[in-house]
């Protein structure tokens, strides 16, 4: 089964050759649970076994996608099928292309400014300049875990191990051009993020972060 990377938040992992990079998945095993990201179709049917042993007979209510990407949401016809009343929660740009598709499951638009509040969850939304032509997909923290998904903002650091030590204000800075090119939604973006201080970054891609206590107010 795998293993806990940070309290009740467990780490899928699988390698992409087509990427060249580690790709991540992550259950936040709260009441209610949340999936962030499915992983694409063929890891959606190989991790959704270890969600129902680490749930224990518990349903997935929830299923975070941050944008329109097949690692990020390939599998949610997968886990649709798995857990009938699932219900994905994901910007407008891809709450409408979901609707495309001819999903008919239950979707709830996150909006920056307006938290999603269910039990031991505490959903705050941030604006994410990451879909095509660069409208807008969101990115998610959950007040009480104190755990931030990341989704790409910060995914190209593939060094050994799976978690490293960092301040907040300093990985803010690994938000550059080449994540985000457009510079006034790049500033705006760490300018909304710089308050966030979560406890624990959990990356699409590469090392997560657990954030040293000097970055909290």
């Amino acid at each position: 089964m795998t293993q806990s990377i940070y309290g009740d938040l467990y780490q899928f992992s699988e390698m992409s050759g087509r990427m060249n990079m580690p790709v991540h998945q992550y259950l936040l095993a709260t009441e209610p649970a949340i999936m962030f990201s499915t992983g694409t179709s063929s890891q959606a049917e190989w991790i959704l076994p270890q969600i129902e042993t680490i749930l224990g007979g518990r349903p997935l209510k929830y299923l975070f996608i941050s944008h329109m990407e097949s690692d990020e949401c390939g599998g949610y016809r997968i886990f649709q099928k798995k857990y009938p009343k699932i219900v994905i929660i994901t910007s407008p740009f891809s709450a409408r292309e979901l609707t495309g598709f001819g999903y008919k499951g239950r979707i709830i638009v996150g909006n920056e400014g307006k938290p999603l509040i269910d039990g031991q969850l505490s959903l705050s939304f941030f604006d994410y300049p990451s879909e095509v032509h660069l409208q807008n997909g969101i990115l998610v923290m959950d007040r009480g875990s104190g755990v931030f998904y990341s989704s790409d903002l910060f995914a190209r650091d593939t060094s050994d191990g799976r978690v490293k030590d960092g301040r907040w204000t300093d990985v803010l800075q690994n938000i550059d051009t080449v994540l985000i090119p457009d510079e006034k939604k790049r500033l705006s973006l760490m300018k909304d993020l710089e308050h966030a201080d979560p406890r624990f970054v959990a990356s699409g891609h590469g090392v997560c972060v657990r954030c040293s206590s000097e970055t909290y107010r």
